[in-house]
């Protein structure tokens, strides 16, 4: 790279697409600090060329003279802007046209080709090989201004011009080369360079940069964890763009659901699968959890979860086990709604929060619970009582039955995301469907059908 950058000679850049090969390139710009004058027009054969464009060019700041000077000296001829080193870039639009002169018939005045904008500069082909011309056209017109250090331009009356091609000119293509031309079409380009991949170190480094950079702390046990899932078992290639698309999502998650600004590994493998596209669409959703609430509720199973020490299983993946233990639709819900602290409007485990991180714990229990509470919601009258009497005949509690009857109880089975609607829904679902349930059970005292109704009837009041 430096022998060429140094010598402004050609350079075809080539590798994978997100290794940072248009990158590499605008820092180079970075490098030479030194302003260039640049004429604001040419003059030839009567002819006036615009030069100075704005859009590319950036004047340097100079001192403005004080309002009781009476003169002041020019250090320069006037004629000329003092600029920063342009950095012109072309990508798939760039057509054989645009590397000549373009007149204006209105104003009767020539614009400059990309190439004779960005002398003194970098020029930039992107995308090389997916221009609107050939790679053979594009390459074709610029043999002789690399190799002469001048080129040719022509006006629309038929003379030409000769102009300085001092440029450094660059090639960037994810393509293979071998594609674009053969041995003698690529010998035109002086420089080739191969960008490789990143190394594991570099890529968790550039992971903590970017994180660093928008002050959120990635801890390195957290960074190896993504790794380990998400590259090296399944055997994908690191890219130095990756981290940073990566953790853009997991910031845009985490502003969308309002969630602390804390990166966990649910949020990265969330992040990650929102970047990337799935290898097998086909496959069955995976269920992903959600928030905890501490207060236990009668008629709740007795199964506690105990934390899992397997190596590499997240947070979501270790609720999902938990809940796939009971079979009523009611119990999940159930064993769901006794993690969420109705007091502090959150949700709580002590034992999972010993494995797994407090926030990200508290955010799978709460999407597991809407899910579970919407699940039941949506089951029809006659499955619902049907997974009722699953549910009574599994918990055996004496203390079922007062439960049932209760207002107070029957909201604190719903989430916190829950709509009133769907509350008075549910708390009239569960009224009807107890009712159902104890008129088909064994002989025995019949509960009151008042209180049942009192338990529609409040659900109905605002």
């Amino acid at each position: 790279m430096g022998p060429a950058v140094s010598s402004a000679s050609s350079l075809l850049l080539y590798g994978k697409p997100g290794d940072g090969k248009t990158y590499l390139i605008e820092q180079l710009n970075n490098l030479d600090s030194q302003p260039i004058f640049l004429p604001y027009a040419l003059e030839c054969q009567g002819n006036i060329i615009q030069l100075y464009d704005p859009i590319y060019h950036q004047k340097t700041e100079e001192e403005q003279p004080s309002v009781l000077t009476v003169a002041v000296e020019r250090s320069y001829d006037r004629r000329w802007a003092k600029c920063r080193r342009p950095f012109i870039v072309s990508g798939g639009e760039l057509s054989l046209d645009m590397l000549d002169l373009r007149y204006n018939a209105t104003s009767k005045i020539y614009e400059a080709p990309f190439q004779l904008k960005a002398n003194n500069g970098i020029y930039l082909i992107d995308d090389f090989g997916r221009q609107r011309a050939t790679p053979a056209e594009v390459l074709n017109r610029w043999i002789v201004p690399m190799e002469r250090r001048v080129d040719y331009l022509s006006f629309v009356t038929g003379g030409k011009m000769t102009v300085p091609f001092e440029a450094f000119l660059v090639f960037s293509t994810n393509l293979n080369p071998a594609t674009l031309g053969d041995e003698a079409f690529l010998r035109r380009i002086q420089y080739k360079m191969l960008l490789r991949g990143p190394t594991e170190n570099e890529f968790v480094r550039i992971f903590e940069r970017f994180s660093a950079s928008k002050g959120v702390p990635c801890p390195r046990e957290l960074i190896n964890r993504f790794i380990a899932k998400h590259y090296k078992t399944t055997g994908k290639i690191f890219r130095r763009c990756h981290p940073r698309d990566v953790l853009q999502h997991a910031f845009n998650l985490m502003h969308f659901e309002k969630m602390p600004v804390r990166l966990s590994t649910e949020i990265l493998d969330r992040a990650f699968e929102s970047c990337f596209l799935e290898e097998n669409e086909d496959a069955a959703p995976l269920e992903t959890p959600i928030v905890p609430s501490h207060a236990a509720t009668p008629g709740t199973p007795t199964a506690t979860p105990t934390v899992s020490q397997t190596n590499g299983q997240t947070c979501a993946d270790y609720w999902a086990e938990q809940v796939s233990r009971i079979q009523a639709a009611f119990g999940r819900l159930a064993f769901a709604a006794q993690f969420r602290d109705r007091g502090i409007g959150d949700y709580r485990d002590g034992e999972a929060t010993l494995q797994y991180d407090e926030a990200e714990n508290a955010q799978v229990l709460m999407r597991m619970h809407g899910r579970l509470f919407r699940e039941w919601l949506g089951l029809s009258l006659d499955q619902q009582v049907c997974d009722l009497v699953q549910y009574i005949a599994s918990v055996k509690n004496n203390l079922l039955q007062p439960a049932f009857l209760q207002l107070e109880w029957a909201e604190s089975m719903t989430p916190l995301d829950a709509k009133q609607e769907e509350v008075q829904l549910f708390v009239q679902d569960l009224a009807t469907g107890y009712n159902l349930v104890c008129q088909q059970s064994a002989p025995g005292p019949a509960p009151a059908p008042a209180i049942s109704e009192q338990l529609a009837v409040a659900a109905t009041q605002p």
